[in-house]
C-alpha cells in the first residue's frame, strides 16, 4: 500500500512538473529580435528613461555579435555608442561607433559627425577630474574649474530638495553628470550648436543628452550667477526625466526660470530689468509668441529677447499655477505625456481656451504695478575674446549720446585724480541716463575716491538691486565698507562677488584680509585655498 501511494506521488509530480513547463511555455514572452530592441531603446533614450535603454543595452550586446545582417549589426554599435554617449562615457562611446561605421562604410554623414563630436568630448574631457555628491557628479577639465566645486555641488543639493518637494518626484538611476566647459566654442561643439548663437543670445548652459553641460564663468570677463544657472538646468532636468520630450519649450523655460530660484526660497522671483521689458512689451504689444520661443531660446538674436521671453513664461506658468490650482503645472505635464497638445492641456485644465488665457494673462502681469525703467540696460555676457585676458571689473563705455560725453570727461577727472570733479561729471550722465549700470558704478566708484562713502554705498546699493548678477557693483560696495570701517557688510558684497565671479582675485584678497582681522583664521585659509585654485596653470 505504501509502495502504491509513493509510485502515485511520483507520478502526480511529473504531470504537475510537465503542466508547469508546458504553463510557461504558453505564457513566456517571445524573445524580441535585434530590429525591435533597437526601436524601444531608442524610445527609452529620447523619453529619458536610461534605467529601461541601460536594459535593453545589456540585450542587445548580448545579441548583436549573433547577428549575421553587417548592417543591422552596424545599427546595433550606433546605438550602444549613443548609450554611452548618455552616460558621458566618450571612450566606450567612440569604440562603438567606430564598429557601427565600419561594419557599414556607407553611414550618413550624421554618423560621422557623432563619431567626431565623440572624439572632440572624450580628448576635451581625458584628463578630467571628477567630485561627486549625494546626487550629482561634477566633472571639469580645468584645474581652475576646481574652484566651482564645492559651493557649485552646494547649491545643486539644495535645488534638488527644492524640486524634489515641489515636483513631488526624484529622477531615477545614476548620479546626475555636471560637465563644466572651458570656452563657449566648446559648449557649442558638445550640443551641435554655432559659437555665435551660444554667444548673441547668451545661452550660457544646457540640459540634454542626460547632463547638465555648463560654461565656466572663467571664459567671462565678469563672471555670472552659476549657483542659479546650475539651478536652472535642474529643473530641465527634473522636467525630461518626469516627462521626456512632451512638454514644449515655452513651458520648459517657464517653470525651470519660475523655479530656479527655489534653492534660496525664492521661487518665482524676477529682477526690475525683465519686468520692465514685460510690461514695456505689453504696452506696445511687442511680446514674443510661444511659436517664437520654438524649437529654443538659444535662436534669439539678443539678450533682450531672451529676458524679455523668460519674463513671458516665467510669469505665464505663475499665471496657470495661481488662477487653475496648485497641482496645474503636473495636471498638464500628465496631458502632454498623453498626446495632448499644449494649447488642449491648459484648456482642460484652465476651463478657457488659450485665447482668452492669454489676454487673461496680460491683464494679470499689469495689474501688478510694475515699473518701466526707461533707459534700463539688458546687460550682455561679456566673453572673453581670448583664453588668458585677465577678468575686469569695470567696463568700459564705448556709447554715444550725451550722457557718454559726461563720462568720458569723468573718466579723465578720475585718471587725474580729480574724484569731486568727476563725481559732478559722472551725475551729469546718471541725470540722463538714471538706470544705466555702468554709469551707476563709475558714479559709486568716483563718490569711494572722493571719500563720500555714504553716497557711494547709495549708489551702488541702487545699482545691485537693479542689476544684481554684476560682480563688479559687489566689488566697489566692499571697497566702500572697507572704507567706512563696516567689515561685516564689506564681507558680505565681497562673498556676493565671488559667488558670480569666483575667478576675480580681488574679493579673494579683501576677504583674506577682513577675515584675519575678525580672527576667523578657517575662513581666511578658505579664502587663500580659493585665490590658489585660480592661480593654477590651466589647461
Amino acid at each position: 500500500m505504501m509502495d502504491s501511494i509513493i509510485r502515485w506521488k511520483r507520478f502526480m509530480l511529473c504531470v504537475i512538473g510537465i503542466s508547469l513547463i508546458i504553463g510557461a511555455n504558453l505564457f513566456a514572452k517571445p524573445a524580441l529580435d535585434l530590429s525591435t530592441l533597437l526601436n524601444q531603446g531608442y524610445a527609452y533614450l529620447d523619453n529619458w528613461q536610461f534605467e529601461d535603454a541601460g536594459e535593453i543595452g545589456a540585450l542587445v550586446q548580448e545579441k548583436v555579435g549573433q547577428e549575421v545582417d553587417p548592417v543591422l549589426r552596424a545599427q546595433a554599435y550606433l546605438f550602444l555608442a549613443q548609450y554611452w554617449f548618455h552616460l558621458g562615457d566618450y571612450k566606450r562611446a567612440i569604440e562603438d561607433a567606430e564598429k557601427s561605421i565600419e561594419l557599414n562604410p556607407k553611414s550618413d554623414s550624421k554618423v560621422r559627425k557623432f563619431l567626431e563630436r565623440l572624439k572632440f568630448l572624450a580628448n576635451l574631457f581625458e584628463n578630467a577630474k571628477e567630485i561627486t555628491s549625494e546626487h550629482f557628479r561634477f566633472r571639469y577639465t580645468d584645474p581652475r574649474d576646481e574652484v566651482l566645486a564645492k559651493p557649485g555641488l552646494l547649491a545643486l543639493e539644495q535645488a534638488y530638495q527644492a524640486l524634489s518637494r515641489d515636483f513631488n518626484f526624484v529622477p531615477q538611476g545614476e548620479k546626475i553628470l555636471v560637465e563644466i566647459y572651458p570656452r563657449p566654442s566648446d559648449l557649442a561643439m558638445a550640443v551641435g550648436l554655432e559659437e555665435k548663437m551660444i554667444k548673441d543670445s547668451g545661452t550660457i548652459a544646457i540640459c540634454k543628452y542626460r547632463r547638465m553641460m555648463v560654461t565656466s564663468p572663467r571664459a567671462l570677463l565678469f563672471g555670472y550667477d552659476y549657483q542659479t544657472t546650475f539651478s536652472h538646468e535642474l529643473v530641465h532636468f527634473f522636467i525630461y526625466s518626469l516627462a521626456g520630450e512632451a512638454v514644449p519649450v515655452w513651458l520648459h523655460e517657464g517653470l525651470a526660470k519660475y523655479e530656479e530660484m527655489s534653492y534660496k526660497g525664492r521661487a518665482g522671483e524676477l529682477d526690475p530689468v525683465p519686468k520692465s521689458l514685460l510690461v514695456s512689451a505689453l504696452r506696445n504689444k511687442e511680446l514674443i509668441t510661444f511659436a517664437q520661443m520654438s524649437p529654443t531660446f538659444a535662436q534669439f538674436k539678443t539678450p533682450k529677447q531672451g529676458q524679455l521671453a523668460f519674463a513671458e513664461v516665467s510669469t505665464m506658468v505663475d499665471y496657470i499655477r495661481q488662477n487653475c490650482g496648485q497641482d496645474s503645472w503636473f495636471k498638464m505635464i500628465n496631458m502632454l505625456k498623453q498626446g495632448k497638445t499644449d494649447k488642449e492641456a491648459m484648456r482642460a485644465v484652465c476651463g478657457k481656451d488659450f485665447s482668452a488665457i492669454w489676454s487673461d494673462w496680460q491683464r494679470w502681469v499689469l495689474a501688478k504695478g510694475w515699473k518701466e525703467l526707461p533707459g534700463a540696460v539688458v546687460m550682455k555676457l561679456e566673453f572673453k575674446e581670448q583664453e588668458g585676458e585677465e577678468e575686469k571689473e569695470e567696463i568700459v563705455g564705448t556709447e554715444g549720446g550725451k550722457a557718454w560725453e559726461f563720462v568720458r570727461l569723468g573718466d579723465l577727472l578720475r585718471d587725474r585724480q580729480y574724484y569731486p570733479a568727476c563725481v559732478i561729471e559722472y551725475k551729469k550722465a546718471q541725470e540722463i541716463e538714471p538706470y544705466d549700470p555702468k554709469i551707476l558704478n563709475k558714479l559709486g566708484l568716483a563718490q569711494t575716491l572722493a571719500q563720500d562713502y555714504a553716497s557711494a554705498i547709495s549708489t551702488l546699493k541702487k545699482s545691485a538691486e537693479i542689476y544684481p548678477d554684476y560682480s563688479t557693483t559687489y566689488v566697489y560696495l566692499g571697497n566702500a565698507y572697507v572704507a567706512m570701517g563696516a567689515d561685516k557688510e564689506a564681507i558680505q558684497a565681497f562673498e556676493t562677488a565671488l559667488s558670480l565671479n569666483p575667478f576675480n582675485p580681488s574679493p579673494y584678497r579683501s576677504l583674506i584680509n577682513l577675515y584675519q582681522r575678525s580672527g576667523d583664521v578657517a575662513k581666511a585659509k578658505e579664502m587663500q585655498a580659493g585665490l590658489n585654485i585660480i592661480r593654477k596653470t590651466g589647461r
